[in-house]
Parts: structure tokens; sequence; C-alpha cells
């Protein structure tokens, strides 16, 4: 299982410790996000929410806020929110009070500074890694493409021809994430997907090997990561037996991966078909369906309208 701790956060933004070096490896994250301090400079703590417990950041606005203070208070609103159950403590260039640093260091507590001229960057910055780091994930061997907009995922068994379609798709102009292994992420109830770290921009093709699609087709036809809309499943029709593919599509079946339903659509292969061709429909269906579902902007507007008028 991956740990999050706070070196960790030193190294990937470079910050400067300021206090609490011996207690970096070992403090971990365990909260998504970030939280400015502000109520809980005031002394209010809300502490069975989860939210309680993230890394904190302090820049101009605290600094104003702290500075009305005299040494005395800023000390127990210090040890206060110190002993919250907040992991560290992140400040600006633009936190100037050093009785903070002088109450850290006194209660070995971490606090880190950082270097970045605009704190809404560095605080979505930072957000966004603990999120990634969190997130709950997942390994599928898969094939992932972007089609027209949509991630879609190709399942199937070993040998099924999973590779040979994607390459199919990307001669179409269509984008390639990854092949064989794809690392899924459910960040904020929506999944992600992207290839593992080893086998980036490589597809293995029978009989041909492994083949780097940044070299025979350029990086512009590589996606780094995209989120997942369709999952396909590619299955033999074997002659003779029963047919139980669904031929009208009224309704998608669906798919769960980390604990999040997908709609499913599954595909048999047999020679003579052509899959590339078959998936981009079934793409542009998925997007008519989609688009079907949403109310256009003028019903929208007037719904909201009469909701106010009511």
């Amino acid at each position: 299982m991956k740990r999050l701790t706070l070196d960790k956060i030193v190294r990937k933004f470079n910050l400067k410790v300021e206090a609490g070096r011996d207690k970096l490896t070992t403090t971990l994250i365990k909260a998504n996000g970030v939280n400015r301090a502000g109520l809980e400079l005031t002394g209010f703590f809300r502490p069975n929410d989860p939210h309680a417990h993230r890394i904190v950041l302090m820049s101009s606005k605290e600094f104003s806020y702290i500075s009305q203070f005299n040494h005395d208070e800023k000390v127990t609103k210090y040890e206060a929110l110190m002993a919250s159950g907040i992991p560290g403590i992140i400040i600006t260039k633009k936190y100037k009070d050093r009785v903070l640093i002088e109450v850290a260091r006194k209660l070995d507590f971490p606090v880190l500074e950082t270097n970045a001229i605009l704190t809404s960057e560095f605080s979505q910055r930072l957000g966004d890694y603990i999120d990634e780091f969190l997130a709950p994930q997942t390994e599928v061997h898969a094939s992932l493409v972007n089609i027209y907009g949509k991630g879609i995922l190709l399942l199937g068994r070993s040998g099924i021809g999973k590779s040979e379609i994607t390459l199919d798709l990307i001669k179409k102009n269509h984008l390639f994430v990854g092949d064989d292994r794809i690392v899924v992420t459910n960040k904020n109830n929506r999944l992600f997907g992207k290839s593992s770290p080893i086998l980036k921009n490589l597809v293995e093709v029978r009989g041909i090997g492994i083949i780097d699609i940044s070299l025979t087709n350029g990086y512009q036809i590589i996606m780094e990561e995209t989120n997942i809309d369709l999952v396909i499943e590619l299955f033999n029709f074997k002659t003779g037996e029963v047919d139980n593919t669904d031929r009208l599509g009224n309704e998608y079946q669906t798919y769960k991966i980390l604990s999040l339903e997908v709609p499913l659509i599954r595909i048999p292969v047999s020679s003579g078909r052509n899959l590339a061709n078959i998936i981009e429909s079934a793409v542009a269906q998925l997007k008519i369906n989609e688009a079907h579902l949403k109310p256009d902007p003028i019903t929208l507007m007037n719904s909201r309208l009469k909701a106010m008028t009511d």
C-alpha cells in the first residue's frame, strides 16, 4: 500500500524545513486536500471531521489575522492548532510570524516553507498531488484509447486481439493511452486510466514484438491519462452456439471498477468484422445517448427561471 509521508511532499515541492525534521518520514498524510487555517486559528475545531486532519497552509490572510494578537495569545493558538491532529503546517514567504516557528521547534512539530509566488496555484498543485496519491487505485489487463474525446477501456482474454485493434484505432488518429497493464484511479468518484509506467507508449503485437508508439506514430498520438467512459469487452463468437449478445442496444450493461459502474458493451470477435469501425460507431452512439439525456441550454434556463419564480 502506498504511504504518503511529509518527506515526499518536501522533495516533490522543494520545501524548506523550519521545524520537525525528524518526524517527516513517520508523519502520514491520510486526508485528501489542503486546509487554510481560518477557523482553526480562532479556536474552532471539528475533531470528528476527516477534513480536520488535512495538511494546513497559511499565507497572507492568516498572517493578517494572527498579527492582531500578542505573543502569549499566539502561542496558545499555535499550540492548539498543532495538537488538533493535523499532520503539519506549510507557510509561504508572506507568513512572517516567527512565533509559529518558535512553538513548532519547542513541540518538534513539522513546519515547512514554500517559495511559491502564488499561494492559490501552490495550494492547487499540492491538493492535486495529495488527491492523486491517496485516490483508490487498481490495475487491469486491458488496452485504453481515447476516441472522440471518450476514454474506452478494451477488455478481453489474452490473445483476442486488443493490441491489434488498438493499433487500428491509432491509425484512425485516435489517441493511445496504454496497452496490457492499465492503472485505474478513482478521483472524486470519476475513473481515470493511464499506462503502467514500465509499459508507457508500448504495444506488444504477436509475431512482431514490442512497438514504441511514440517512435512509430509520434508523441502527438499519445495521451497521458484519460477519463474512462465506456468499457468494451471483446469475446470469441463461436459458430453454432447461442448468440446472447444485445442486438437492440436499448440499455447498457455495467462494469464495476473501484466501486463505480461504467457502461459496458460486449462485442463478439469473428473473422471479417472491422472491429475498429464497430468501436467507433459504439462511441458515437454513446455520445448521442448522452446528448439526449442532457437538457438543451434553453430548456435548462427556463426550468431555472421557473424555479426562481415559483
